[in-house]
């Protein structure tokens, strides 16, 4: 096994993760990728292990996309985190990145995405500590304001009356 370590450092410094990546799903150790992957390299590490994940079978695309979540979590892509926690449709992996995030529009954006997915979260004092942004954040993944959303959109763009084709083709 300190061979199989060894290989996988030397390929995580020389730019071949796609092969450190196979090695280790080979010796059936891929836990080992999480501490050798930098921040010079978690990008394409995440890539190739994402993309791998479509064509194995099982149980396997959910552990490999468990490694990758954890890498991402890891280096604070919590967009990417949160991407794979909803395909894994893993709730405790949200909650997880809401509280290892500590910004507040990016968590805004989360919840956004959450809404968009239809996806009902109860936000809790772990989650946003700050009780007025807890309520903002919860408005926005129960989509209290979509139907408001719209509306401005539809004033902003004009088309609240119907229009004859002579009023657009002027």
């Amino acid at each position: 096994m300190e061979l199989v370590q060894e290989i996988v450092a030397f390929h995580m410094k020389h730019n071949a993760e796609p092969e450190a990546v196979d090695l280790l799903m080979e010796v059936e150790d891929l836990d080992l990728l999480v501490e050798h992957v930098d921040a010079t390299n978690f990008k394409r590490t995440c890539l190739y292990l994402t993309s791998a994940a479509k064509y194995l079978p099982g149980p396997d695309d959910m552990l490999v996309l468990d490694i990758a979540y954890m890498i991402y979590l890891k280096f604070e892509e919590f967009p990417n985190a949160l991407q794979i926690a909803l395909f894994l449709d893993n709730m405790q992996y949200v909650k997880q990145i809401f509280t290892s995030c500590d910004d507040l529009l990016r968590k805004k954006q989360f919840c956004y995405i959450l809404a968009r997915h239809g996806i009902t979260l109860e936000l809790d004092d772990d989650m946003v500590p700050d009780d007025d942004d807890r309520y903002a954040l919860q408005d926005i993944v129960n989509n209290v304001k979509l139907s408001e959303g719209y509306l401005t959109l539809a004033r902003d763009i004009e088309v609240m009356e119907p229009k004859s084709p002579e009023d657009i083709y002027k």
